[in-house]
């Protein structure tokens, strides 16, 4: 497989959260001036617990699903469908019993007060939370790059026009938010559903399968419990040492972040079919890794630089109320940043099926990031939160490598690494304290100038061959 079909498989992927991204970046000022930060922070909370739930019934068979998915004839893989998302079902089931049941306590719980039907809506958006991740990860592992994206992009304008017409024609509280993304998932499930009929027709199951998908996918589950506690202690944090405003400045600032998602979810999307092919294939071409983790952090350091010198700049679109954010979003950049390229890197752990240092590694990142919000929150609040949690991004990508290379030894060239990181935290800090553009758009820019020096031979080498590739394409 040549640059150009790497390249044109990428896109067809990636396509779909860019178009995404951009109609959450663009339309989350508008829905900035219906929602006022407090009610933005409810909704958040809200979004913590339906993940946890989310994760905890889906028992790790999404992981088996795409682990067995290669190794099945095609004619089985409508089993290996079912196989896998009928237990998640039955116990989304089970969940949403307790949930309407208890649904006062919950939302005391969350809110400090009682709003009608939290139970019945974390229900429902629990049960078509489900269906719609095993509806994209059906269409991915078959490399329909072009329907995948379809989907995610009319997900996102689901999910956006709903938000806005209950905030604009009902009322402008946290349920626009929940209305919003149970619209989204159901109008994509639907249009899945249909064009992806073929694939998830019903089917029989063997219940050794299921045992078996199970015995690979529930290893997973302590550590996406601990993964879990580790991205959401700074909420958590949040809603312990200050208001829901501020979870809702921090929500906020998470938008400027999702930018960052055009890359990351767009690779990671590509890049995990890929890997595991890539390997069952030629299990020793370990070159190949080497250039993916030189690439992909050249990427990410350049367009995650650039989000910190514009961020002020990009919150002159939002509410007033909404325009603080903008110095809490520095250092949740260094996620996306960390997040995409330990991708690569952590590529020995799953290969060797050693699935269970995902658990220590998630809990030792988790840990960190206790401590860091613990010390930092009641100072700083959201500031505190995002130092905290991007700072432990490092100890999770860290952590990630050293263990993955033992197990299948690549040698990436870490040291670049290492100063792309102090760069990234540099510019961070002073976006972090310094009040005004001039400093942020300054430092992003010598930090830019920087990681182009750092990685000048990725930079002629891509230019180069794009450059072939292009002339190529002309004859």
């Amino acid at each position: 497989m040549g640059l150009r079909t790497y390249v044109k498989s990428f896109f067809s992927f990636s396509i779909g959260t860019w178009i995404g991204a951009l109609i959450s970046f663009f339309t989350t000022p508008i829905v900035s001036y219906l929602i006022i930060p407090e009610e933005f922070g409810r909704a958040s909370m809200f979004t913590l617990v339906y993940s946890i739930l989310l994760t905890t019934c889906v028992l790790g068979l999404d992981q088996s699903f795409v682990r067995f998915y290669y190794e099945m004839p095609q004619e089985k893989r409508k089993s290996l469908f079912w196989e896998s998302v009928s237990l998640p079902l039955i116990n989304s089931i089970l969940a949403s019993i307790i949930l309407v049941i208890f649904q006062d306590s919950l939302s005391r719980l969350l809110f400090q007060s009682s709003y009608p039907n939290v139970g019945l809506l974390l229900s429902v958006s629990l049960l078509t939370g489900i269906l719609q991740a095993f509806n994209q990860l059906s269409i991915r592992m078959q490399k329909k790059g072009l329907m995948f994206s379809s989907i995610q992009i009319i997900s996102s304008v689901s999910n956006v026009s709903f938000t806005i017409i209950y905030a604009k024609f009902i009322s402008a509280n946290f349920y626009a938010v929940i209305f919003g993304q149970i619209c989204g998932n159901i109008v994509a499930l639907f249009v899945g559903s249909v064009y992806d009929k073929a694939s998830r027709s019903l089917s029989s199951v063997s219940y050794q399968n299921i045992k078996k998908y199970i015995r690979y996918g529930i290893p997973f589950l302590p550590t996406f419990l601990i993964s879990w506690l580790f991205n959401s202690i700074d909420r958590i944090s949040l809603r312990q040492y200050s208001t829901f405003t501020e979870i809702g400045l921090y929500s906020a600032a998470f938008k400027l972040v999702s930018a960052m998602n055009l890359i990351q979810t767009g690779f990671t999307t590509f890049w995990s079919p890929l890997v595991y092919e890539r390997y069952s294939n030629k299990p020793e071409d370990k070159e190949f890794y080497r250039k993916a983790f030189l690439g992909i952090s050249l990427v990410m350091y350049l367009f995650g630089l650039t989000l910190i010198g514009l961020k002020d700049i990009i919150f002159l679109l939002f509410s007033k109320s909404y325009r603080d954010a903008a110095y809490i979003a520095p250092f949740l950049i260094l996620m996306p940043v960390m997040y995409s390229i330990s991708e690569v890197t952590v590529v020995g752990i799953n290969f060797k099926k050693k699935t269970y240092w995902h658990m220590l590694i998630a809990a030792v990142s988790a840990l960190a990031n206790y401590i860091g919000n613990t010390l930092l929150v009641p100072i700083l609040g959201g500031k505190g939160a995002a130092i905290s949690t991007g700072l432990s991004y490092i100890v999770f990508f860290a952590m990630r490598t050293i263990i993955s290379e033992k197990l299948y030894p690549v040698k990436y060239d870490i040291s670049r690494i290492v100063f792309g990181n102090i760069v990234m935290v540099a510019v961070a800090l002073i976006g972090t304290f310094q009040r005004g553009m001039t400093a942020s758009i300054l430092s992003a820019g010598v930090g830019i100038l920087v990681i182009l020096w750092l990685y000048k031979r990725e930079v002629k080498s891509l230019f180069s061959t794009f450059k072939t590739e292009f002339l190529a394409s002309k004859n």
